[in-house]
């Protein structure tokens, strides 16, 4: 098994986090002798209930080395705060991450869930440094669950210690930045922007969600929004989830996506995601939207994008955890294709888990893990089970010149019962430097022994992929 035999000529070392002992791995040969994709590294919670990889994602290239940074969210982590919650940036090397956190922040409120989501920002100011975003859905200044989202710059030395931004939505259980995510350049100005989504955000309708955009400048962004949509029907929890479309169009404008799992189509809470066209002032109006079909299957609460039949146009993906396909709650993934004039409202390529209540969906990115030039899906599925119960599983799909691979070209397994793996997932860039995109994969229940701390982990991509379902999880031992 080519993936085993990778991962034992691996070297190792030690690291120790708050009381725990976790041995890292991590490749130090050639680039070229990685012939399978390889567990590499692993970072692990240091307190209980902490959620530690809750939320997992590449943060650019926050300190300008070339090398792909990683951030990792931990929303229940305490420090001088109950719940405050707290994000660690690990910077890339030639090795990969690194061993211990080069940067870390939290919210100094009372249950505020700091690193519930975070993201890359892309570069806001322009200055060659990319930055990131952190969203803190339950932080309570004036109201109680207003949410706040964080803006930290980067630059030679890495993350600024604070925030260079700021937002809160100043309405009581709006949960603003329940979502953030980089938006590219929406008005092609040279600078990138943000999106922020506030679930139970309250416009004239109860709860129906709002998601804001910012433009970024030299300055960085605005203090308000440059651009603000709602739900439009009660309950919607419109913003749910936020991301960047690329240009869908070819207009040279990148778009962008907001999902609102719960709306009402044809049937009651089928979900919908939605697709806003970039440009100098975008519509508040949708350009597109498409639902999802079925009662209760949560389409919207993930949505992506990225070019799968190589025509120079972006493709969406939209993630529903509830769907059942043949099965109840085995969840679905939906690809649709751009378009010159519109997206299509056809899905031309799904997939599903087969599995009763796997929540496959939950998360899904995009991203080119063996260097093909094509565009790969990630998907997780943080409840399925294969010889663990609930263990987690997250599924890659390579590209074609067409559309995707009908099957899962790998997957990982938590290999531990109730670990949560796969409920983040998604592109973790090059953090090793070997010209090949990595996967980084959070499994929030990790536990070790009996304590639940969670674990994260980053995958070296590679130019073959194997089909192992093994994840090698480190030696742990306790001090």
């Amino acid at each position: 098994m080519t993936g085993k035999k990778a991962f034992w000529r691996s070297l190792f070392w030690l690291s120790v986090v708050g009381g725990t002992a976790v041995f890292l791995f991590a490749a130090r040969f050639p680039p070229t002798m990685l012939s399978a994709f390889t567990l590499v590294w692993t970072a692990t919670g240091s307190q209980v209930g902490e959620e530690y990889g809750y939320a997992v994602a590449s943060a650019g290239d926050v300190n300008g080395d070339t090398y792909a940074d990683l951030i990792v969210g931990a929303p229940h982590f305490d420090d001088s705060t109950y719940l405050g919650g707290a994000a660690f940036v690990f910077y890339g090397s030639a090795a990969g991450p690194s061993d211990q956190p080069d940067w870390t922040a939290g919210s100094e409120l009372n249950g505020a869930r700091f690193g519930f989501a975070v993201a890359a920002a892309g570069d806001v100011n322009d200055d060659g440094y990319d930055d990131v975003l952190i969203g803190a859905y339950r932080s309570n200044n004036e109201q109680p669950e207003e949410g706040r989202a964080y803006l930290y710059l980067g630059s030679a030395h890495g993350l600024a210690d604070e925030p260079a931004w700021t937002y809160e939505s100043n309405q009581k259980d709006a949960q603003l930045a329940y979502s953030v995510a980089g938006a590219g350049d929406v008005n092609d100005d040279g600078f990138d922007d943000v999106l922020v989504g506030a679930r139970w955000y309250d416009g004239a309708l109860l709860n129906e969600g709002a998601a804001f955009l910012f433009f970024g400048s030299e300055d960085g962004l605005n203090p308000t929004p440059d651009w603000t949509a709602v739900g439009g029907q009660t309950g919607a929890a419109f913003g749910t989830a936020v991301n960047s479309a690329g240009d869908t169009n070819q207009d040279g404008y990148d778009d962008f996506l907001v999902g609102a799992p719960f709306y009402s189509g044809t049937q009651i809470e089928e979900g919908a995601a939605f697709l806003y066209l970039g440009g100098p002032h975008p519509d508040a109006i949708a350009d597109w939207q498409i639902s999802g079909g079925q009662t209760g299957s949560l389409f919207g609460a993930a949505v992506a994008a990225g070019d799968f039949n190589q025509d120079g146009r972006s493709d969406i993906l939209v993630g529903a955890p509830h769907f059942g396909q043949t099965v109840e709650g085995e969840g679905g993934v939906f690809l649709f294709l751009g378009g010159e004039q519109s997206m299509s409202d056809t899905a031309v390529w799904s997939g599903f888990s087969q599995q009763e209540g796997a929540l496959y969906g939950t998360a899904v990115a995009t991203g080119d893990v063996n260097g093909d030039g094509l565009t790969d899906l990630m998907v997780g599925a943080p409840q399925y089970t294969h010889d663990q119960q609930l263990e987690g599983r997250v599924f890659l799909y390579l590209g074609t010149p067409d559309t995707l691979n009908n099957l899962a070209s790998w997957t990982g397994d938590g290999d531990k019962a109730e670990t949560n793996f796969g409920r983040s997932a998604g592109p973790a860039g090059d953090t090793n430097g070997d010209g090949f995109g990595d996967l980084a994969v959070g499994a929030p229940q990790f536990r070790t022994n009996r304590d639940l701390v969670g674990r994260a982990y980053v995958f070296f991509g590679a130019e073959s992929i194997s089909g192992d379902h093994t994840v090698f999880l480190p030696f742990v031992v306790h001090e």
